[in-house]
């Protein structure tokens, strides 16, 4: 499907936008998230994610847990052969789902304590402050980047200090160490036309006016888990070279990411990012980490790990946000074919490309 905004690409980079200056549509328009009811791996904040992982090269820790980088340096490990081979590895067994793994803390206000016990028992929930309906501890980060001629995107990213595989014949696959999903807000002339959703290693895109909303906000559902993200709740199937899989969503505790954000401009010439005036003291270093935020796979001698047909139980961290094409024209990632929705259908079968080197 040809994009409607495509005949206003004639080069690259800023045109007249003062950087670190968010238009404040941005906001107006920012995404809800519904998490699933039954989540048992919560929004996590990447600084205390931070504070339980060591960076490791070559499965041989880099420093000692007394030095611990911060969102503030975490760019400086990028000195060993470019970052690219860094893991940021847990200190825990991640088996034993140690807490902040779990990040139920995070859970978003808005409900009694009752109704949380009783949703997950096995967790309780630990915070007792009193926010608004959807805040959450564990804070978003919102990139803004001016592509020229009209155009400004705004990703929203969130963090998960895990990613629960899906199950192929009651076998799990693919758990991961740190979990980066996104959605992708594009504006046209200051209006609010398309959202693309984060789905794995592709996902999908819709015009505005398709998606479901609240007031002015566009609704997302992440899905149990794996944290992808849809426009509806429901059961999601797709299909792997491995076989039939499913994500599922509902519209679980609902999270507002816009109350408690890291909020950035991005020059992707310069590959300049700048905190913004809504968070001014918000660190810059760690966007540009060029490694990996969880575990290296772990090899076949680990007793936590399986193989079969080339999937595993385990698989490595994924990279930051820096890595998610932020200079796409079209407004899906990746390379695929980019079909830009215009209803929502909870019935398509989803056929992906081919996986790129990272999954996204």
């Amino acid at each position: 499907m040809e994009l409607l905004w495509q005949d206003r690409w004639s080069g690259n980079g800023v045109e007249g936008k003062v950087l670190g200056e968010i238009p404040s549509y941005v906001l107006d328009h920012a995404p809800l998230v519904h998490l699933y009811s039954g989540e048992q791996y919560w929004p996590c904040d990447m600084a205390e994610h931070l504070l339980h992982t060591t960076p490791h090269l070559n499965y041989t820790p880099l420093q000692s847990q007394d030095a611990r980088p911060t969102l503030s340096n975490l760019d400086l490990l990028n000195q060993w052969d470019g970052g690219h081979d860094v893991y940021l590895q847990s200190d825990d067994d991640v088996e034993t789902r140690p807490d902040w793994l779990i990040g139920d803390k995070n859970t978003p206000s808005g409900e009694d304590e009752e109704t949380r016990q009783l949703r997950r028992p096995q967790y309780p929930y630990a915070s007792t402050d009193k926010k608004k309906e959807g805040y959450s501890e564990a804070p978003a980060v919102v990139v803004v980047i001016d592509k020229g001629h009209g155009v400004i995107d705004a990703f929203w990213f969130f963090f998960y200090s895990f990613n629960l595989g899906n199950e192929v014949l009651n076998v799990r696959f693919g758990n991961h160490i740190g979990d980066w999903e996104h959605t992708l807000v594009r504006f046209v002339d200051g209006k609010p036309s398309f959202v693309f959703l984060s789905e794995h290693f592709f996902g999908e895109a819709y015009k505005f006016e398709a998606v479901e909303k609240r007031g002015q906000r566009p609704i997302v559902y992440s899905a149990v888990g794996s944290h992808a993200m849809y426009a509806t709740a429901g059961v999601h199937s797709y299909i792997l070279p491995l076989g039939l899989l499913a994500d599922t969503t509902d519209a679980g505790p609902l999270w507002d990411p816009a109350q408690n954000i890291h909020a950035y401009t991005y020059d992707t010439t310069s590959h300049t990012l700048l905190p913004s005036t809504l968070t001014p003291n918000s660190p810059t270093a760690w966007f540009h980490f060029n490694g990996h935020w969880g575990d290296n796979i772990y090899p076949a001698s680990d007793p936590r790990q399986y193989e079969f047909v080339g999937n595993y139980h385990y698989v490595s961290g994924p990279l930051g946000p820096k890595f998610k094409d932020l200079a796409r024209q079209n407004v899906c990632q990746g390379s695929g074919e980019c079909e830009v929705r215009d209803h929502l259908d909870v019935n398509t079968l989803r056929m992906w490309p081919e996986r790129a080197e990272e999954e996204l």
